[in-house]
């Protein structure tokens, strides 16, 4: 799986399965912001918010739109347990096929 698309699978994992409410994505070297995604619970529906920037709904549209750059960011800061997901991912698929 690419490092972009198991990034995403990670994430979507936390914010659906794990049931995390905020995915905060940190900052960059200059001190920006790269945004996070929350559970708004009023509105029952996920927010993408950087900066200027707020879109709303599903989670995994959400992680769609999100710019490679911050999730390859994301995946760096989280690679021992992206890989983690993925191996448990990939021992679930072969349990399911036997």
């Amino acid at each position: 799986m690419h490092r972009i698309e198991a990034t995403r699978s990670y994430c979507e994992n936390l914010l659906r399965e794990v049931q995390l409410d905020n995915l905060y994505f940190g900052k960059d070297k200059g001190g920006k912001d790269k945004g996070s995604i929350y559970w708004v619970e009023g509105a029952e529906t996920w927010c993408y918010l950087c900066g200027d920037k707020t879109e709303w709904g599903e989670a995994d549209d959400l992680l769609a739109d999100i710019d490679d750059d911050i999730l390859l960011d994301y995946y760096n800061d989280c690679k021992k347990e992206i890989h983690e997901h993925i191996e448990y991912l990939e021992e679930r698929t072969n349990n399911d096929t036997r």
